[in-house]
């Protein structure tokens, strides 16, 4: 059977044909220009995102770092390299632990570990730098862990706040408030805190631990005679002298006028004599001009020790003034243990 077309009937077909595939291209070509067109705002959008993140940090005030899991430095913001006093590439060649100082390096390593394993979602912390030049530079950091797509940690994220000059300003009140301004050593605050710090330490292990109550002898005869700059000026060589005859780890302070103590760490009483018998002597070499007189001065020393009984550093404190007060009403410039007149 035979079928015939005529070119009318032809053009019937062809022309509706192309005019499908043109609707089609037609509809392709705005579909594909609009992807182009979304692709490209897209990419002006992530380009924007990328300039406003960039801009904001390298230019905000705090110091910040992205961190690997290693502890290198991934990024770091110029914020950062000027308070540490290092180049983004020196930086970046770093792990956090080769500027952290070695008093805070333990807990931030454990910090950091802490964070990758996810106990903590952020940190909040105080430590301390080591900076290029040496110094030493007080931060407030806060942490935060930055997950990708399958939620696992890819970075951390570090903010470094400078804090050096606030903690300088606390530790120059701390000192303030428990140091003797005349001469230095720790005040009777200080002497109370550290003291029991020194008895609960030494009751909990086991260690032995001494007093000793030291009055500088007639000293309100030198006030008197002299006037009160030739006196500060005896009490501070009195203290320069105690030094002298003292152990680094010994603690001396100034709790009255006149009237210091020392705690000898680990020393038995016979140590503790000794001690006292040297600072007796350093006193006695002590010599202050005041016009063309000389003047030296002798102590007066009690000494306490710990006792298995005792439950307070108050205890030792007590039974060594009253070794003092024996010292002084023998005669002064002596000795005298708990318990004895020696």
């Amino acid at each position: 059977m035979f079928i015939f077309i005529n070119e009318n009937f032809r053009w019937f077909i062809i022309v509706p044909t192309f005019v499908v595939i043109f609707l089609i291209s037609f509809i392709l070509n705005q579909r594909l220009n609009k992807e182009i067109e979304n692709t490209r705002s897209t990419e002006k959008a992530l380009k924007h995102s990328e300039e406003l993140f960039r801009g904001i940090f390298n230019n905000a005030a705090a110091g910040i770092a992205l961190l690997d899991k290693e502890g290198y430095y991934q990024h770091v913001n110029l914020t950062l390299c000027r308070m540490l006093g290092y180049t983004e590439e020196e930086l970046k060649a770093m792990k956090f632990q080769d500027i952290t100082h070695p008093n805070d390096l333990e807990k931030s390593i454990c910090l950091c570990a802490g964070m990758w394993e996810g106990t903590y979602p952020w940190i909040n912390s105080e430590k301390r730098y080591i900076c290029k030049n040496g110094n030493i530079l007080w931060a407030e950091i806060n942490m935060s862990a930055i997950r990708g797509d399958d939620h696992e940690i890819t970075d951390i994220i570090v903010v470094v706040l400078d804090i050096t000059v606030r903690k300088n300003m606390e530790q120059e009140l701390i000192l303030q408030a428990t140091t003797d301004f005349l001469t230095g050593v720790d005040n009777r605050l200080a002497f109370m805190h550290k003291g029991q710090e020194e008895f609960s330490r030494a009751q909990r292990y086991g260690r032995d631990l001494t007093l000793l109550l030291l009055d500088v002898d007639h000293f309100k005869c030198v006030n008197d005679i002299y006037g009160h700059l030739i006196g500060d000026r005896v009490l501070r060589d009195v203290v320069r002298a105690c030094k002298s005859a003292l152990r680094e780890s010994d603690i001396l302070a100034r709790i009255g006028g006149e009237e210091f103590a020392v705690i000898l760490l680990e020393s038995q009483k016979d140590t503790a004599y000794q001690v006292a018998l040297r600072i007796q002597q350093k006193v006695k070499e002590v010599i202050v001009e005041s016009g063309n007189n000389e003047v030296q001065v002798t102590v007066s020393i009690g000494i306490g020790m710990l006792r298995d009984e005792d439950t307070h550093m108050d205890d030792i404190f007590k039974r060594a003034d009253d070794a003092l007060y024996k010292a002084k009403n023998s005669g002064r410039d002596r000795i005298v243990l708990e318990n004895s007149m020696e």
